[in-house]
């Protein structure tokens, strides 16, 4: 059997092992030969190239580096007169420094190497000069920097005495101008010039003169301070004039003024003349920058001659390197030789092998199995197969042909199974109850049941085939008219449905032209195919457009339930409809009763019609604020109205006083801002309304039998917010006691004194309620204090002239009782 074979062990001298081994070693003797050559060469030029690499290439180096360091040091040399500060100047010295070290390190370095050459000692004395050189510049730089001090000083002096001059003049040149201007006017006129004028602007004109001499003395300093040596000279001859000049006219300028003009001249003068004058200055600075240009022109000259030394030396070096290059080719000659000969022979027992063995033997029968592989492993399992032999590649031949062999029963197997595998994937697509279909990467139909073929898209049963594009089969089904939706447009469905296919989400629906609706649910797979499954969802659509219409109907009986129930009353009920039932409850509520005061006479000036929509609007605008504070509008009582707050919902018995009464405030607000149309309806006087509001316990709940019910408040509190209705005046809100405990800190209210309540065995304390304190606040028209010994609410707005003289008079002796107690005025 094939494998008997494969397993056999092979002689060793039929082992392409040793036949590879006994060659390799013929082609290294070869390779030893030829680096022993290549050795004795290498030991040979790195004794020349030691020889030049420790003396000759070294020092020319050192020498170099020498020259190129003096190069350095002198460049660096003009960067001190550059200097603009001491500071400068100082890091630039110490960079100098560190430059000049080393170079003297170089030095040390060549003259170490070649002790006692009279090439090297030349170099030493000019190294030295150069930085005694330098050494001085730096004398030179701190000269200047005191000659450029003195500079300063001497053009600070010049400042100050050009500044002092302008300043004496300056007024007597305005008196000059001003004579001047009137000596002008006097001869436009056609008149003679006024004698005065023409004497007082002879006598001032030279202070004129004055100043064009100063200004003068003033330019040619400053040119002086920035002047060369030539024109130091040039330029002393027009300041002397100047002077003298100054001198002439500060005689005559007048005995007030002629000290103080000669003063400033004598200022100038020392400016222009003597050993600390601005020229001297300036010429001690030209001396000071001369010197420092000779050193470096000296350095200059000491670097070339360096340069020339030592390109001396790099002569003599270059020279050794010529006669060891010529002593290394004679070397490298024998090298070539020697190593030409080895690699022939390297090369010649290389081509024998190649060609006898590599190329004859193994390429051939490696060629020819790696043909038979890739024939194999392309399916091709009858492919010929190479002669089986007795060293490896025979070895090779004989496991190739034991594994086409086992593939060959493999193969048959496989296509078994896939045969199997294939009927089963079948069996159970046709099972699924929904339509199936599979798509590869490229969009193209695999398989698809017989749901998705014939229950589904039985119209397009010519064009469904494997290989189907997915695009092709949604523009045959627009094409046919099979979706509701693609009859409009069906170009931009086309591009719709191709874009859910491509992002394959969410499910989504479709509604075929025959009323059926379809659910699709696309999936992407691994390989970047497409799973599609086609849910018939007809049923359940028509159940849910059937619950859809009883929901409207819902809604539609829900709002027309909404406008005969108070809010509160309509949300208690649908958020918990099995409580509604007779039931009632004692609750401590606040009531508000209000009507229409004067309705009569609105009745009786309007038409029924009129009448119906004025009470329709009244009652609306007062309900929506109801609603917005929360209130439990109870019932209408024609143009009357109940609220009571407590119930279902509560905020408190605080919080729903405190609502009830700044309702009734919003209210009455509201209807004052009604009364202009009210007019404009034929109403004359827009009537007012009467509010009463009280705090107390009542019964609350729902009242009548089980088939009809009414929720509603019943008790003695309800009575009393009704008797304080009827005795508040037309729009006031009345409130009780109770109702006023609550409120008193929010809103401002006033006494109104006692009522009788029939069923009550007492008289009910009421109040006005006027207005939030932050309203009154916000409008300035009320002021509210509240201390332990004192209390003050104050309302002028609100009140009539005798009442705020009252108020003022009250107030007048609240004042002086304080300053008695106090004993001195308040304030």
């Amino acid at each position: 059997m094939p494998s008997t074979r494969a397993g056999r062990r092979m002689p060793r001298l039929h082992s392409m092992r040793w036949r590879f081994l006994l060659a390799f070693l013929g082609t290294g003797a070869l390779a030893l030969l030829a680096a022993a050559v290549a050795l004795w060469a290498v030991l040979r030029l790195g004794g020349d190239l030691r020889d030049l690499t420790r003396v000759g290439v070294p020092t020319a180096l050192t020498a170099q580096q020498l020259s190129r360091q003096a190069e350095r040091v002198v460049a660096v040399g003009p960067t001190l007169l550059s200097a603009a500060d001491e500071s400068e100047h100082d890091g630039r010295s110490r960079q100098i420094e560190q430059e000049a070290e080393r170079l003297r390190g170089l030095l040390q370095q060549v003259r170490s190497r070649h002790a006692g050459d009279p090439e090297i000692a030349v170099l030493e004395p000019l190294v030295e000069q150069i930085v005694a050189n330098l050494q001085g510049l730096n004398a030179v730089i701190d000269q200047r920097f005191a000659a450029r001090a003195r500079m300063q000083e001497r053009l600070q002096a010049l400042a100050a005495a050009s500044i002092a001059a302008r300043r004496l003049l300056a007024p007597h040149l305005l008196v000059l101008d001003a004579e001047l201007a009137r000596l002008r006017r006097s001869t436009a006129d056609g008149g003679a010039p006024s004698e005065k004028a023409a004497r007082s602007v002879a006598s001032l004109y030279p202070l004129q003169q004055a100043r064009l001499e100063i200004a003068q003395i003033n330019d040619n300093l400053l040119r002086a301070a920035v002047a060369q040596a030539a024109e130091l000279t040039v330029l002393r001859f027009p300041l002397e004039r100047a002077l003298d000049a100054l001198d002439d006219l500060a005689r005559g300028s007048g005995q007030p003024l002629d000290a103080r003009l000669a003063e400033s001249t004598a200022g100038f003068r020392a400016l222009i003349e003597g050993p600390e004058s601005l020229l001297a200055a300036r010429a001690a600075e030209l001396a000071v920058v001369e010197r420092g240009q000779t050193l470096l022109a000296e350095n200059a000259e000491f670097s070339k001659r360096l340069t020339a030394a030592v390109d001396a030396l790099i002569a003599r070096a270059n020279t050794e390197l010529d006669a060891s290059a010529e002593d290394a080719g004679r070397v490298r000659d024998w090298a070539w030789g020697l190593l030409a000969a080895g690699l022939g022979l390297s090369l010649v027992s290389t081509a024998l092998i190649l060609w006898l063995y590599v190329g004859r033997s193994l390429v051939g029968r490696l060629t020819r199995l790696s043909n038979a592989m890739r024939a194999i492993a392309a399916g091709d399992l009858e492919a010929p197969l190479p002669a089986a032999g007795r060293d490896e590649i025979g070895s090779m031949a004989e496991a190739l042909a034991v594994f086409r062999d086992t593939a060959l029963e493999l193969r048959n197997s496989d296509l078994r199974e896939i045969a199997a595998a294939r009927r089963r994937l079948t069996d159970a697509i046709e099972a699924i109850s929904e339509a199936f279909a599979l798509y590869d990467a490229e969009d193209r139909l695999v398989i698809c049941n017989s749901r998705f073929r014939e229950d589904l898209f039985p119209a397009l049963a010519d064009v469904l085939e494997c290989g189907l594009h997915f695009g092709d089969f949604v523009r045959a089904a627009a094409a046919r008219r099979l979706f509701a939706e693609a009859e409009a447009d069906s170009e931009a469905w086309i591009v719709e449905r191709l874009a859910k296919h491509d992002e394959a989400a969410e499910p989504h629906l479709q509604q075929l032209t025959d009323g059926r609706w379809i659910q699709v649910d696309e999936r992407r797979t691994e390989d970047g195919g497409t799973v599609a499954l086609y849910t018939d969802v007809t049923a359940i659509k028509n159940r849910e457009a059937a619950l859809a219409a009883k929901t409207a109907d819902l809604e539609r009986l829900s709002a027309t339930l909404a406008k005969f129930l108070s809010p509160q009353v309509y949300a208690t009920i649908f958020r918990n409809p099995s409580e509604v039932h007779i039931a009632s409850r004692r609750k401590k509520l606040t009531i508000f009763f209000s009507d229409i005061a004067g309705f009569t006479e609105v009745t009786d000036r309007l038409e029924p019609e009129e009448v119906t929509e004025f009470v329709n609007r009244y009652l609306t605008e007062m309900s929506k604020i109801a609603v917005a504070f929360g209130g439990t509008v109870d019932k209408y009582m024609g143009d009357g109205i109940l609220i009571f707050f407590g119930d279902p919902e509560s905020r408190g018995v605080t919080g729903d006083a405190l609502a009830a009464v700044e309702m009734a405030i919003a209210m009455q607000k509201r209807i004052a801002a009604m009364a202009d149309g009210w007019r404009q309806v034929g109403i004359l006087n827009p009537p007012k309304v009467r509010m009463g509001i009280h705090t107390g316990f009542s019964t609350v709940g729902n009242f009548g039998s089980e088939d009809r019910m009414d929720y509603t408040i019943i008790g003695g509190g309800v009575n009393t917010a009704s008797r304080l209705e009827k005795a508040a005046t037309p729009g006031e809100v009345l409130i009780s006691y109770e109702t006023f405990a609550h409120v008193r800190d929010r809103v401002f209210c006033r006494e109104r004194g006692s009522i009788e309540v029939k069923g009550l065995a007492y008289p009910l304390d009421t109040y006005s309620a006027l207005d939030t304190f932050e309203a009154l606040d916000a409008a300035r028209r009320h002021l509210h204090e509240e201390h332990p010994c004192f209390s003050l609410d104050l309302s002028p707005g609100a009140m009539t002239p005798e009442e705020r003289h009252e108020a003022a008079t009250a107030l007048h002796r609240a004042l002086a009782l304080l300053e008695e107690e106090q004993g001195s005025p308040v304030g």
